[in-house]
């Protein structure tokens, strides 16, 4: 408990100091575009530039989502975010959304957080998973300080590892942590800095109508993320691609035209955070026609990808609200509904988006209620839930594990990263999968059945046997769960599932990202004609990096 108290005073302070510089920097850029615009367009080109940079110069990337490092860190690095990419993050962020970058001040947030958590309980003792838990918190922490949402913030703790899953033991501690920095952060700073002036609204009854407008809105949301999901994927791989080549400076200059443009020619609330627009949206909707909302909606949703992955740095949260506000007021215009509906509408828009962008549809509703209270809880609820159960394995932050992993899976992924960070054993992870595989491996026949399968699998039981046909080409896969409970004359070709499998020629690191994101304990290796070559485990893996790395420790003595 005084742990969790000390990381939410210090991560409430520093956290507080930093967001009022954000904020001040977001609304500053509002200034020069009505004052002086062309210091603005030099500032835009000049900033980006040199944030694009320092993230390759530095990070050897030109990707700079601050929430989507500290994610992996958690599950990779027992959360140790490091002193160089905190400052990169911190300070690259007031420099983007100073240069009109669409990112929001959430991510640094998360960081600093983090950062504070990892560092006081290691100095306190904590280690493994205690000390893991514990960056969680700090996080947690830094996004109770930056919007003033302390369950919000806690939600938060327990949902953003992993799509489908929650983290277990940090909601007390992430609960006193969150409640300490908002507590501290209000006495030292006031208020909440985002969205501090928007009106309350008297929450509409539940209707027929109010259910599958919201519904409506969540399935729209939903298209909304996979556009900004394909956007992120497909331009962040030609900018990972290329970004390391001497014309890395071409997507940050591209991504200045675009904020420059959308600025000056578009509308001035296409760039920057959206924490101006969103007071906008819920305060004067009226000023809003439909062609307008429309090209912010997509401006915006095309702006925030582009810019986490081609040169500027920050966070998703808060414009994934104001793209969510955004997309409520444009729904309810297009559907003319009755105006007391409106406002539920836009806050639904807010929670849908967000829970489909990042997997967590608490955070997502509280979000809402904290910021705006409840009038809209019941909209917002329906329409989240609608946005999540439709993007299940879609987010826009990196690094976010299906489910929880097993302890053996994490002492992997450790071991991983000890290999990752060495240099002498990095060129370890570009072996091919083939060097590992276990080739003796026991295969069934597609067309045998259930008896026939046992009596051969009798003396070598697995969990799990792979599926071939009689020219030894993977089909399928089957498990001895269902091979001791289906009918014994069954054919093992309807009741197999398709199997996980990587080629003989992939690299281990290939091998090792696909057993984390489809969550599986094996995957099979097949050659060039999909025959069956071998199978490689978690326990496999477990034994090449602990041989790789004890052999590293003897050469050195």
């Amino acid at each position: 408990m005084a742990l969790s108290i000390i990381i939410g005073l210090v991560a409430g302070i520093v956290t507080a100091v930093f967001t009022d510089l954000f904020v001040w920097s977001d609304r500053y850029r509002y200034y020069l575009l009505h004052r002086d615009p062309w210091i603005y367009v030099s500032l835009a080109y000049g900033l980006i530039l040199l944030v694009a940079y320092t993230l390759r110069r530095f990070l050897g990337t030109i990707h700079g989502s601050s929430t989507s490092y500290v994610v992996k860190s958690y599950h990779w690095k027992l959360g140790y975010v490091g002193r160089k990419e905190l400052i990169i993050y911190t300070l690259g962020a007031l420099a983007s959304v100073l240069a009109g970058a669409v990112v929001g001040p959430e991510g640094p947030g998360i960081a600093l957080g983090a950062f504070f958590g990892y560092w006081i309980s290691r100095k306190s003792g904590l280690h493994g998973e205690e000390l893991r838990k514990m960056t969680l918190v700090g996080a947690a922490a830094g996004i109770a300080s930056v919007f003033r949402a302390p369950l919000t913030a806690m939600a938060f703790a327990i949902e953003v590892p992993y799509k489908r899953s929650l983290e277990t033991g940090v909601f007390m501690p992430a609960l006193i942590a969150t409640f300490t920095s908002y507590i501290v952060t209000v006495a030292i700073a006031g208020p909440q800095r985002l969205l501090l002036r928007i009106k309350p609204f008297k929450p509409p009854m539940p209707s027929a109508d109010i259910i599958s407008s919201s519904i409506g809105l969540g399935i729209t949301a939903a298209a909304l993320v996979y556009l900004m999901y394909f956007i992120k994927h497909y331009f962040g791989e030609i900018s990972e691609k290329y970004g390391k080549s001497k014309y890395w400076f071409v997507f940050p200059l591209i991504l200045a035209t675009l904020v420059v443009v959308s600025a000056l020619y578009i509308s001035e609330h296409i760039p920057g955070s959206g924490d101006v627009l969103t007071e906008e949206i819920f305060n004067k909707p009226e000023e809003f026609t439909l062609p307008v909302l429309l090209i912010i909606l997509l401006g915006r949703s095309s702006l925030l990808p582009l810019s986490l992955t081609w040169g500027a740095t920050g966070g998703l949260f808060m414009p994934l609200v104001s793209i969510g506000a955004v997309l409520g007021l444009f729904y309810a215009l297009l559907l003319h509904v009755p105006p007391a509906h409106i406002y539920p509408l836009m806050l639904a828009g807010v929670s849908a988006v967000f829970s489909g962008g990042q997997k967590t549809l608490m955070t997502s509703i509280f979000i809402g209620v904290e910021f705006l209270g409840f009038g809209a809880f019941f909209s917002s609820t329906i329409a989240a839930a609608t946005a999540y159960l439709l993007t299940l394995n879609v987010s826009l932050i990196a690094g976010q594990l299906p489910e929880v992993q097993d302890p053996k899976k994490r002492t992997l992924m450790e071991l991983i990263d000890k290999l990752m960070s060495k240099r002498d054993l990095k060129d370890k992870l570009k072996m091919k999968v083939v060097e590992v595989a276990n080739k003796k491996v026991t295969r069934l026949l597609d067309e045998m059945t259930v008896k026939e399968a046992l009596v051969i699998i009798e003396k070598d039981l697995h969990n799990n046997y792979p599926v071939v046909n009689r020219d030894d080409v993977l089909v399928g896969e089957v498990s001895l769960e269902v091979l001791v409970t289906e009918s014994p004359d069954s054919k093992l070709r309807d009741l197999m599932i398709y199997p996980v499998f990587v080629y003989e020629d992939d690299e281990i690191q290939k091998l090792l990202s696909l057993m984390l994101s489809s969550n599986t304990d094996r995957v099979y290796v097949i050659n060039k004609e999909r025959k069956l070559v071998g199978v490689v485990s978690k326990t496999d893996l477990l034994k090449y990096a602990l041989k790789n790395i004890v052999k590293s420790f003897i050469y050195r003595k």
